[in-house]
């Protein structure tokens, strides 16, 4: 038995499979549990022996226990999204269907329609806006439609002329308007800059309704087994507000713990704020700095080392090789953790050129630095990210998705297989996460463990890439303890180990004992948070 001894537990947790997630692998009967941590675990008989009167006993009932589940890089002020038109693949699965919704949509209070997840690369037909398109589905109100991978929007002529972009108008810095051959505007608006003067269009949410769609968004969460939150991106809608949310919400009886980066565009205003790496407690801390370096595969603008198939672009950076080592060097030598947004492969070599210069100007600490997505990874980059201390968090279910448009129309068969190579990370010794990159995928974490062990591509039933498959325990570790270390939370979370908190999660099932690709469905039955029950399904 391994306990923390002198002290009796309040809660005693036995009667079917516990995954523990600790370094052993260890399996044990039953845990103890007492103001809200675990002090001990072992065998039936053993914690019979310490447990007082008072105890509470939670059977199992052959349920399964495990450590609570982790999603390491979501974003939650895209709750401002829930009410804008929904023209995603998955409602609007044709062409004709998302014509037909935009053109049917109602204005909002402002007087504009407002649409979210537009996918051409996955919607089939394979729509494309541009002005003329654009003034045809609205003719008579401003128009903004947002693609779901968050990095490119579209605008009407009424919505330019509202927010006074036109021709002459310069690129903002770290963003571009789309333009034709002959210079004018396209409706094209790549990355939040160029988005930046049609938000007027974006009906104003009450301080009370965002309150309510973050508690809203940490109980989804809790029901899908989640006991920790990473936001990647804290401040990039609103600023300081969306800390000052988040803080709000994210109180004594939140269903879920969470962590978060600043993101580096407001670097300075963090700075004057007086932030600093760690502020925070156990339930809700910031600990690192988010910075991008391009933007989306599917949408084009990831940047690669190759061209996109059958074209000449080849993506585009937001910041410029020396801009991105200065973000980069001034979070490192402050103290803070750093995830870098890189999709494409070009992105990820700029990326690990920054971090070696901050590295080698300051080394020597445990900085847990991270890309984020790392999507296409050749194995060249994976023996840099090793001698560099780096790990990745992949969105697998870019794999799902978007694998088979990425095999058959926009990278090739060469480049697809290297997206996402989990096992090829885990092979060299990299720690891997799973994440969701919220609103991009559903928040779920049972299903981006589905999705690292069959990779199963929804368009055409393929496995992409099958050696990259990783067994079912690699990546449960990829939505818990090592999930936990990416977020700097494995001391506190992410295992069943004596001292930590009690943050569990009761399944139906076995995710270990089951057939991979029925793991996503698994029910959850209870969600606990220091021992607390957050939800019960």
């Amino acid at each position: 038995m391994t306990a923390d001894r002198g002290s009796q537990p309040d809660l005693i947790i036995s009667g079917g499979p516990i995954l523990t997630m600790d370094p052993a692998g260890s399996r044990p009967e039953a845990v103890a549990v007492r103001g809200g941590r675990i002090i001990a675990t072992g065998s039936s008989e053993d914690i019979r022996a310490i447990t007082g009167r008072a105890a509470d006993v939670l059977e199992l009932d052959g349920r399964t226990l495990m450590p609570g589940l982790i999603d390491p890089h979501m974003h939650a002020a895209m709750v401002q999204m829930a009410d804008w038109v929904d023209v995603s693949p998955m409602k609007n699965p044709t062409a004709d269907d998302v014509m037909a919704t935009l053109r049917s949509a109602v204005p909002t209070s402002t007087g504009w329609v407002i649409a979210k997840l537009f996918d051409p690369s996955i919607t089939k037909g394979h729509p494309r806006l541009d002005l003329d398109v654009l003034d045809s589905l609205a003719p008579h109100h401003p128009l903004l439609v947002f693609e779901s991978n968050g990095h490119v929007a579209y605008a009407n002529s009424a919505a330019m002329r509202e927010a006074d972009v036109n021709r002459g108008s310069p690129d903002p810095p770290q963003a571009r308007y789309g333009r034709t051959p002959e210079g004018d505007l396209n409706g094209r608006l790549e990355e939040s800059a160029a988005v930046g003067a049609f938000t007027r269009g974006i009906p104003p949410l009450t301080h009370a309704d965002m309150l309510s769609r973050h508690q809203d968004l940490l109980h989804q969460a809790s029901a899908k087994g989640i006991t920790l939150l990473h936001d990647c991106g804290i401040g990039a809608v609103d600023g300081a507000n969306d800390l000052e949310i988040l803080r709000s919400v994210v109180t004594g009886d939140s269903p879920v713990r969470y962590r978060g980066m600043l993101v580096s565009t407001l670097y300075d205003a963090w700075m004057e704020m007086g932030i600093r790496p760690g502020d925070g407690d156990d339930l809700f801390r910031v600990d690192g700095i988010k910075a991008w370096s391009d933007g989306s595969n599917q949408a084009g603008t990831g940047y690669q080392r190759e061209p996109y198939v059958g074209t000449t672009n080849r993506g585009s950076l937001n910041y410029s090789p020396e801009e991105l080592a200065g973000v980069v060097d001034r979070a490192h030598r402050d103290g803070w953790q750093i995830g870098v947004h890189a999709n494409g492969d070009a992105a990820i070599d700029v990326t690990l050129n920054a971090y070696e210069r901050a590295l080698s100007r300051t080394p020597g600490r445990d900085h847990r630095h991270r890309i984020e997505h790392c999507s296409i990874l050749h194995d060249d980059q994976i023996s840099r990210m090793v001698e560099l201390g780096l790990s990745p968090s992949f969105l697998i279910g870019h794999i799902r998705w978007w694998g088979t448009a990425f095999r058959d129309r926009l990278l090739g068969d060469k480049r697809a297989n290297l997206y996402d190579p989990c096992a090829s990370a885990l092979a060299a010794g990299l720690r891997i996460s799973l994440h969701s990159d919220w609103n991009v995928t559903p928040i779920e974490p049972l299903r981006y463990v589905e999705d690292a062990v069959t990779r199963i591509m929804e368009e055409s039933g393929d496995v992409l890439n099958g050696d990259e498959r990783i067994p079912v325990e690699a990546a449960l570790r990829a939505v818990t303890i090592d999930a936990a270390w990416q977020c700097r939370a494995d001391d506190i979370t992410g295992s069943i180990e004596v001292g930590k908190y009690a943050d569990l999660l009761i399944l139906e099932d076995d995710p270990t004992a089951v057939d991979p690709a029925h793991i996503a469905g698994i029910p959850v039955s209870q969600t606990l948070l220091g021992g607390a029950l957050r939800h019960s399904g």
